[in-house]
């Protein structure tokens, strides 16, 4: 007899819900989050799991790799599918979510949720933490400005590392208010962008260090940030049946709404994780602004530019860039611009050093 279960997670405790083939409800109990207890309970008078489903959350990822590594097949379903098929429940309860999920499960109706793994998130980390500083510095930035901008005060055209903080304490100077203030914000972004400084150089070593990080960085326009975010949502290229799938999936293609006569094209979808999808669009404009180099991109992404906009052109820059990352990690092979040899990777760790 096949038995399946249904976890509906929490921080405090863990719902499960245990069925057998034909629905009937063997046990119902809860447990700590831990994936010890979990395959405790779910375990318990010898019987054998043949499939766990799990909502996907926070918690979806640790949870996971531990009943895989119990040798339990285990589904993290899609958040939004799981809510739509609970829309008619009367009474929602943890409970009856678990015994929802488990059904789900048995009648195999779910889409399943890719788990990443436990070398991507590590490399996640770094820029993680590096999105995190870079907000508090602009935010610290920002504030500062505002304060001086209510006095009346503008700081004008400054550099970020130079002369930032060296006009900031120069409009304050004689207000004692001001200089309070300008006392205070200076040392906290001075601090968050030393540790920025330690995050960067971490994954200047990482990219440099890595052939399968490098690869991606003799595409014109990717760098050091670029090329491990990239490579840490994709993962396995091979789980894409095409290339230009990727693209999909970090969210550039446009949502349709079709139906009879009426076709109507909208704006981008922006499904898949935001990270992505701005440093594609990060690396496609300074592609189409600042990269004086022509490649066949660029040239395609100018030749939308002057169809239609500068938005729509990186957009569409960002969505083909995503194809062709995903293409060189599939093929192994370089980066090559028609009638040119393969690029070769930057030195980004001797530019790092000066």
């Amino acid at each position: 007899m096949e038995v399946f279960a249904g976890l509906e997670v929490s921080l405090d405790e863990t719902h499960v819900c245990v069925i057998d083939e034909g629905g009937r409800i063997i046990e119902e109990t809860r447990a700590s989050g831990e994936p010890k207890a979990l395959a405790k309970a779910v375990r318990r008078r010898g019987r054998r799991i043949e499939h766990v489903g799990l909502e996907a959350g926070d918690l979806s990822q640790g949870l996971c790799e531990g009943r895989v590594r119990e040798g339990v097949s285990v589904s993290v379903t899609e958040a939004r599918h799981v809510r739509a098929a609970f829309a008619a429940m009367r009474v929602k309860t943890d409970r009856h979510d678990a015994r929802g999920i488990a059904r789900l499960v048995r009648l195999g109706r779910f889409r399943r949720v890719h788990v990443t793994s436990l070398d991507a998130q590590e490399t996640r980390a770094p820029l993680t933490t590096r999105a995190f500083l870079v907000g508090k510095v602009t935010a610290t930035e920002n504030s500062l400005r505002a304060a001086l901008g209510n006095f009346g005060l503008k700081t004008g055209s400054v550099t970020r590392k130079k002369t930032w903080e060296g006009r900031a304490r120069e409009l304050a100077e004689g207000d004692t208010a001001l200089e309070g203030v300008v006392g205070a914000m200076p040392r906290v972004r001075a601090l968050a962008l030393e540790d920025l400084a330690g995050v960067d150089g971490r994954l200047t070593a990482l990219a440099t260090s890595d052939p399968v990080t490098r690869l991606p960085m003799t595409a014109p326009g990717v760098g050091v940030i670029v090329a491990p975010t990239s490579r840490s949502a994709v993962e396995d290229p091979d789980r894409f049946p095409r290339s230009r799938d990727v693209g999909a999936r970090a969210g550039p293609t446009p949502r349709r709404w079709r139906s009879g006569g009426t076709d109507i094209v909208g704006r981008i979808a922006k499904a898949g994780d935001p990270r992505v999808r701005v440093m594609l669009f990060e690396a496609a404009a300074g592609l189409l602004g600042r990269v004086r180099v022509m490649s066949p991109l660029k040239a395609g992404g100018m030749r939308i530019a002057e169809r239609t906009s500068m938005k729509r052109a990186v957009v569409a820059a960002s969505r083909k860039l995503a194809t062709i990352l995903s293409a060189m990690r599939k093929s192994g092979a370089a980066h090559r611009a028609k009638g040119r040899p393969p690029a070769s990777a930057p030195d980004f760790a001797a530019a790092w050093s000066r």
